[in-house]
């Protein structure tokens, strides 16, 4: 019988408790002002406010550049009033995108170029001075990226130099030479005092030279030649008098007369 009595107060004693509760809590509520009290929608508001401003207080915060940010729009006017950026290859700007920091930074320094070559050509007074203001502040919030870029810009010209240096081009230059002459024995006798036959004979040495170059130090020389002016040492037995464009045949027929190849050393 107290078994059953237990287990009847024992179910009964959670809304006796809530009951107590209820009212603890409505009277501590009885002595407080309510209206000191802020609703909780304004808390989140205010909380969710402060803390978008709290996270980006600068544009060198920012990971990327958006087309609502104050850098993007200042760029924009500077690339439509000197036009410092030609566009993508399929002649679109696309500046409705949001463009990487280092995308950005490059049209600075293309801007920043542009400016710099009106100012060198003496045409300042095209340059307002309000763009040197923004291009200045765009310098500074961009100058780690600006930095980096030109560091990546004068490496690739070191590479492309070397490069340049060590690949294997040429240029061949053509030059050649004409030569008409006239020649013969008029009279007397060859060195053995033989009478020797007296002609006058018309004639012709054509050269053609291929100069070559690989490393703009260096000459390789390849020489055609082709002549008909016969040499007279077999009559005349001996080479007094010959001419030095003469051929030992006389045929006329191209040959390779020379190949040379000459380069620096030290």
């Amino acid at each position: 019988m107290q078994l059953k009595l237990f287990w009847k107060i024992l179910l009964i004693s959670p809304f006796v408790v809530g009951a107590i509760a209820r009212a603890a809590s409505a009277q501590s509520l009885s002595g407080a002002d309510v209206d000191d009290w802020t609703p909780v929608t304004q808390l989140a508001s205010s909380s969710s406010n402060s803390a978008g401003l709290d996270q980006v207080t600068s544009v060198s915060q920012l990971t990327d550049v958006r087309p609502t940010d104050w850098a993007f729009q200042a760029l924009q006017s500077l690339v439509e009033r000197y036009g410092c950026i030609v566009g993508y290859p399929d002649r679109t700007y696309r500046g409705n995108r949001a463009l990487s920091r280092y995308e950005f930074a490059a049209g600075v320094n293309a801007c920043l170029d542009k400016i710099q070559e009106l100012i060198a050509a003496a045409t300042a007074d095209f340059v307002r001075k309000e763009d040197l203001e923004v291009i200045k502040r765009l310098q500074e919030e961009f100058a780690a990226e600006l930095a980096t870029l030109r560091g990546r810009v004068d490496a690739l010209e070191v590479r492309t130099a070397t490069l340049e240096k060590q690949q294997f081009s040429f240029t061949t230059k053509l030059n050649g030479e004409v030569v008409f002459g006239v020649s013969g024995l008029a009279t007397g006798q060859n060195a053995r005092g033989e009478d020797v036959f007296k002609t006058a004979i018309f004639g012709d040495r054509i050269r053609l030279n291929f100069d070559t170059s690989f490393t703009g130090e260096d000459l390789l020389r390849t020489r055609l030649q082709a002549g008909n002016f016969r040499s007279f040492t077999s009559s005349l037995a001996t080479p007094e008098g010959e001419q030095r464009f003469a051929s030992p045949d006389g045929s006329n027929e191209v040959e390779v007369d020379a190949l040379l190849y000459q380069f620096p050393v030290g």
